[in-house]
């Protein structure tokens, strides 16, 4: 065969390649509105996830579990990555971690009628927060709360700790902030928008990632088109916009 026939037939079949979508299987779990099956397009860091692919002409197909089966079917290769996850050095040993898809804000939640001002969360000491089982605060926070310098009333999901601050059963519920809003606003109804508020300062901020299996072929790959496909929604202004529309709801 020439050459130059054969140098054609690869450039052909490349492009025959790339032009049919590829796909790919993630775990994902509920966290609305961020993450949800019942949402439009999954919740708006789907929509990131599943845009961001697109872009680099990869479909998502995404199977909804709970969070830890969500994390082993992907460890184990069942599905090609799961999202979303704040930094791990022992999930790095499992997964590649993409470029940061959204940026987490831990919020303290209160009631209007027992207001609580702090400044750091020293002041929080002697203070009673509801606390969802399973969920990480952050360092500082989980440090008073294992010392008991802070107590701690654990429920099993943010609804039940939103329930026991509107009872006055705890001083205040620290949550990530676009999700208790959302769950204000969507599950408690208006007597519960009105009666909660939030303090100014931040409890805590974290990044939080697509994770892709180490088990899966052409995994760098992968990632490298999902990091690609994300800085084209970041330029073009699309990222920034889903990250708006999440904090309106």
């Amino acid at each position: 065969m020439p050459r130059n026939l054969f140098f054609y037939l690869v450039l052909f079949f490349a492009a025959r390649c790339f032009a049919v979508p590829q796909e790919i299987e993630l775990a994902n779990g509920e966290w609305p509105p961020l993450l949800s099956a019942s949402l439009p397009q999954y919740g708006y860091a789907s929509q990131i996830v599943s845009r961001a692919f697109a872009l680099e002409n990869i479909q998502v197909k995404y199977r909804f579990y709970p969070w830890k089966r969500s994390l082993d079917e992907a460890r184990r290769g069942n599905v090609q990555g799961s999202l979303l996850w704040i930094d791990s050095a022992e999930r790095r040993q499992d997964f590649l971690y993409s470029q940061p898809v959204y940026r987490s804000k831990v919020v303290l939640f209160f009631n209007r009628d027992r207001p609580i001002n702090w400044s750091q969360l020293n002041d929080l000491k002697g203070r009673r927060l509801g606390i969802t089982h399973g969920y990480y605060y952050g360092a500082a926070l989980s440090q008073l709360l294992l010392s008991q310098q802070v107590l701690s009333d654990i429920g099993n999901s943010d609804a039940q700790n939103f329930a026991k601050l509107l009872a006055k059963r705890v001083d205040g519920f620290p949550c990530e902030e676009i999700v208790g809003m959302y769950l204000i606003r969507h599950a408690l109804g208006g007597k519960a928008l009105e009666q909660l508020s939030i303090s100014a300062p931040m409890i805590h901020e974290e990044p939080m990632y697509l994770l892709i299996s180490r088990k899966t072929p052409n995994a760098e790959m992968l990632l490298q088109r999902f990091n690609r496909g994300q800085a084209k929604m970041q330029a073009s202004g699309e990222l920034n916009a889903i990250l708006g529309a999440a904090q309106q709801r």
